[in-house]
């Protein structure tokens, strides 16, 4: 099971300590009930308890108490330390993953995983803690059953067996309901993420508006229904514990006395005993669907990672050590690169291949309608697409293996579904009056501000943003920058300064510039214009070309 390989790498030591004290606390709970059921035998036979039984009682009490805080105390920082691993380990290996392998697995199941499986854990493992020290009270409440009365101990077997048949049937559905409201629960979260980033088309599109909201409810409805019956399965693992308890009191409560000679008076003891026992029991079994619950969630956290590991991405302390080979680059050039998107991605839709040569202090356009690849073609570019086909040489030097991630340090780019970061990550020195400058050239004065290392407001139109990102993107000051239609939401006013200003100070800072555009009222800018059709180069021209046509 995964929970009990998860638990067992806190380290053996730290385990001992925690498991000695919740055996502990177990015996301490099962002497309190050994000299509870002595009393009331004495008090039966009419006798009062004496100063050992009652120092007994405070000794047995205290054990249980101050074992039981340990126990738990201990075994609450232990999980969280483990959690916190688990959580800086799947965000580690998510950062340093691969696009195609992110983009497959999904946002919603990440977040979902990420976030509230860990949670789930979180209030799970506790409990585990205390299964520990019910098993030990079972264990030996037992035993003193079967000093008391063989019979009734045999009695209490029966039931228990009956009650495992019951149990099996119960869990074998509860454990598959767990797997279609994991599912579930996954694309809700994906479809509320479109009713909230979405929120302006929907506006604009009643009809849209209604469809989108109907998916939604049917989600909502099914997993509800799923919710509904993991109740239902709980609930019916609590109605079999309080059928089997009471059964088995029936029986010795009602036909003890009368049936089985010398059981008269020690049906006083055996009542509590089996209470005791019976409760231990049943407490566990209402417990086991959140460890149930637990166990798939972590097996569902621990396939994610694998699905991460299998990517086999690179370390940024790799990407750090190749970047120092290209930092001082003349050339980049791509030779027959193609990309085939996976078919539940893209329809197998194949970009390329694609023969390209750029150089330091060039600015290069591509062009062509929605849908022709141009977006494709430049994550290959920069590497963040595993090629199909092809190479890229950097100065006539191959780019391979791990030396892909110091590549990609080379570029600076924004793309159509850029992030915008509320810092400056990676730039904490970067000197607040700099920026606060560029975000007045870039017309944002009044509506941002750059105080405390962040960015005082986020909650701007696209083009608002995009100016944001373009001033992250100066400050990084990366050789190549690359813009994915970055004109698209701007105003007339900056579109033309993007043109006719930004980009001829990049080229004049000796930067390479490779841009996305529609805009063909600017192509006179660009050293050289790439026509791309159903991801394919249809023509290149230089600007003696563009003027020629």
């Amino acid at each position: 099971m995964e929970l009990i390989a998860f638990i067992r790498a806190s380290g053996r030591r730290k385990l001992q300590v925690m498991f000695a004290l919740s055996l502990l606390a177990g015996v301490a709970n099962a002497a309190l009930v050994v000299v509870i059921t002595t009393v009331a035998e004495q008090v039966a036979r009419a006798e009062h308890p004496g100063l050992i039984a009652w120092a007994a009682f405070g000794v047995a009490f205290l054990v249980y108490y101050l074992a039981n805080q340990f126990a738990l105390v201990r075994a609450t920082t232990l999980i969280e330390d483990r959690l916190n691993e688990l959580r800086l380990e799947l965000a580690e290996k998510l950062r340093q993953s691969e696009l195609l392998t992110v983009d497959r697995i999904g946002r919603g199941r990440l977040y979902g995983l990420i976030a509230k499986e860990t949670n789930h854990l979180s209030v799970t493992f506790p409990l585990i803690m205390d299964a520990i020290q019910q098993m030990v009270l079972l264990a030996v409440a037992l035993l003193y059953l079967l000093y008391l009365s063989p019979l009734a101990f045999l009695c209490f077997l029966l039931a228990v067996v009956g009650g495992v048949y019951g149990y099996k049937a119960i869990n074998n559905r509860f454990g598959r309901i767990l797997g279609l409201v994991e599912k579930l629960q996954a694309q809700m979260l994906d479809a509320i993420a479109d009713i909230i980033h979405g929120s302006k088309e929907l506006r604009l599109n009643a009809r849209r508006s209604e469809a989108v909201a109907k998916a939604y409810r049917k989600r909502s409805n099914v997993l509800e229904l799923m919710l509904v019956r993991t109740i239902d399965h709980w609930v019916s693992l609590i109605l079999l514990g309080s059928l089997v308890t009471f059964a088995l009191l029936g029986v010795v409560a009602f036909g003890f006395p009368a049936l089985v000679s010398g059981h008269t008076i020690i049906v006083f003891q055996l009542v509590p005993v089996l209470l005791v026992c019976l409760g231990t029991l049943t407490k566990t079994v209402a417990q086991s669907p959140m460890f149930m619950r637990a166990e798939f969630g972590l097996q569902s956290i621990m396939a994610v990672e694998r699905e991460l590991d299998a990517s086999k991405g690179i370390s940024t302390h790799e990407a750090r050590q190749h970047a120092h080979a290209f930092r001082s680059f003349r050339e980049l050039d791509f030779r027959e690169i193609g990309f085939s998107y996976p078919a539940e991605q893209g329809a197998g839709y194949h970009v390329g291949p694609l023969s390209l040569t750029l150089s330091r202090g060039e600015v290069v356009f591509l062009v062509g309608g929605n849908g022709s690849g141009k977006s494709t073609a430049l994550r290959m570019m920069c590497g963040l697409y595993p090629l199909a086909s092809g190479r890229i040489d950097v100065d006539g030097h191959a780019v391979e293996g791990p030396a892909i991630g110091g590549y990609r340090e080379l570029f600076s780019a924004i793309f159509v579904d850029f992030h915008l970061f509320d810092r400056l990550y990676g730039l904490e020195r970067v000197d607040p009056d700099r920026v606060n400058a560029l975000i007045d050239e870039m017309g944002l004065a009044g509506k941002v501000r750059f105080t405390d290392g962040r960015f005082s407001q986020l909650h701007l139109s696209t083009g608002q943003r995009k100016r944001l990102a373009l001033i992250a993107a100066v400050l990084e000051d990366r050789p190549v920058y690359v813009f994915d239609e970055w004109s698209a939401e701007q105003d007339v006013h900056f579109r033309e300064y993007f043109y006719e200003t930004f980009i001829p100070k990049l080229k004049a800072a000796g930067k390479l510039v490779i841009a996305a555009t529609h805009d063909e009222r600017y192509w006179g800018v660009a050293d050289r214009v790439i026509k791309m059709d159903l991801g394919q180069i249809e023509w290149v021209k230089d600007q003696a070309g563009l003027e020629g046509q």
